[in-house]
């Protein structure tokens, strides 16, 4: 009888757990501290080096003049404008991984690692690809950039939006590394990538040796190189098995409806959130084009924002953590140590950032002189990193506590009040004080300070409510 015809039943093969990672962080155990610690070092090192990488993109294309530095903060408000739309995938990615980590359920965590890279490719190749390649010199456009920006800025966000599924893979491999508790995989694959991307920009930017002296563009393609082969070394680590999450290439690939229901319920407004954000964000640029300062003022404002993402990549690295470690312990159904981890890491994240905001704000001067050499544009950066090194800590705490309420299940409360402050608050008042009462640049700056202010306020009270102790989201 051949083996088609036999009678003997088949045995449904079931996927077995894997043996914990070394690197994997258990935020439902041990002293809260020293796990709060050991979980967030690496996503502030990660977040560090993605403002090296940041700041030497600036640099060197800061020698080129405050066009080119003009174009390319421009085009990067553009692009996580655009990417937002990814988030949803990543944060959702995350809070379930973490939940499902906590309550020790391995298996279903996997299945969602699968998911969110099916949906993230999806989203990326149909909308937000097309969407930005088509229409990049359209939005520079209706942001106020001149020509001269728009030469330099165009094709950098045509080249970033051709390779953009790699930018957003690697957002759900971290997340789903980083809900799961390991930290540092996504810190070295990060370092690899980062060192590549410096290398290659000095190559792509000036033209060294045999490469094309590509100016602004050659950094974009630096970015999308670098990605693409991290990407490569990041999918090896996930199929491999012996890491925190796992992506089981032989098992199914089904859509699992439910699974994607979920990671959409909860990462949507997380999309939402970056999305109005970074449209404030586009709103500000144009209120600075309407200032005296004009040109320089965008410019100043980009060269500002990177020297300030030291602190604003501590909230993002801060609220990553928060995010696993309150997940973990609401899947655990430990609320007690869960509401404990999302203070800490508000605190820890404050008082980094106190440290940072202080350095630059009393180095203002120095550090503008880094990256340009242009008067006008080193008097607004310093104005600006003066008077917004007030409200730093405010807003690091306040990124914490937003995804302390992400882990424990509601990506809406964050989103509500990102509207009221972030999108509303911020250009409104911006514009009141800098354009109406004519305060100028200084009255951004001030704009700024008020709504990361009531931001805060607002999330602090929230999470401290303790209402999120009774939503289920797993």
């Amino acid at each position: 009888m051949t083996d088609d015809c036999s009678n003997t039943p088949t045995v449904p093969k079931v996927e077995q757990p894997r043996t914990p990672a070394a690197s994997r962080v258990d935020m439902t155990r041990g002293s809260l501290l020293r796990q709060t610690v050991y979980l967030s070092w690496p996503i502030v090192a990660a977040s560090l080096l993605q403002v090296a990488v940041g700041i030497a993109d600036i640099k060197m294309v800061g020698v080129l003049g405050p066009e080119p530095i003009a174009a390319v903060g421009m085009a990067r408000t553009v692009i996580f404008t655009l990417v937002a739309l990814a988030f949803a995938v990543s944060t959702g990615v995350q809070v379930l991984v973490a939940q499902y980590s906590g309550r020790g359920d391995e298996v279903t965590a996997d299945r969602v690692v699968k998911q969110g890279l099916m949906a993230a490719t999806v989203i990326t190749l149909a909308v937000i690809t097309p969407v930005g390649a088509i229409f990049s010199e359209s939005i520079l456009r209706l942001l106020g950039a001149n020509q001269q920006v728009l030469l330099h800025g165009t094709p950098y966000l045509q080249i970033m939006f051709a390779g953009m599924v790699f930018l957003v893979l690697s957002f759900v491999i971290t997340a789903a590394l980083q809900g799961a508790g390991d930290t540092l995989t996504p810190l070295i694959l990060l370092l690899a990538a980062n060192a590549l991307n410096i290398v290659l920009n000095y190559l792509l930017i000036f033209g060294v040796g045999p490469f094309p002296r590509l100016g602004v563009p050659g950094a974009a393609v630096a970015t999308i190189v670098a990605r693409m082969l991290t990407i490569s070394a990041g999918l090896v680590v996930l199929i491999s098995g012996r890491f925190a999450v796992s992506l089981r290439v032989r098992s199914s690939w089904a859509l699992r409806w439910e699974l994607i229901g979920k990671i959409f319920y909860l990462g949507i407004p997380a999309s939402i959130q970056g999305f109005t954000r970074n449209i404030a964000f586009m709103l500000i640029i144009k209120i600075l084009w309407l200032t005296v300062a004009g040109v320089y003022a965008v410019s100043a404002w980009t060269v500002a924002g990177q020297i300030r993402a030291v602190t604003i990549m501590v909230g993002l690295a801060f609220m990553a953590a928060a995010t696993t470690a309150v997940g973990q312990n609401v899947g655990a159904d430990n609320y007690q140590r869960a509401q404990s981890a999302g203070w800490l890491s508000a605190k820890l994240a404050a008082g980094l950032s106190v440290a940072a905001a202080l350095t630059y704000a009393l180095l203002a001067r120095m550090l503008m002189q880094l990256f340009t050499d242009d008067n006008c544009v080193i008097a607004v950066g310093v104005q600006a990193l003066v008077v917004l090194a007030i409200s730093e800590p405010f807003l690091t705490a306040g990124m914490s506590l937003s995804g302390s309420l992400r882990g424990a299940g509601d990506t809406y409360m964050p989103l509500y009040i990102s509207l009221i402050c972030t999108s509303v608050l911020t250009p409104l008042a911006a514009f009141v004080l800098a354009i109406s009462l004519g305060l100028d640049t200084l009255g951004v700056w001030i704009g700024f300070d008020l709504a990361i202010a009531a931001q805060f306020a607002l999330l602090t009270w929230k999470f401290a409510d303790g209402y999120w102790k009774d939503l289920s989201v797993i």
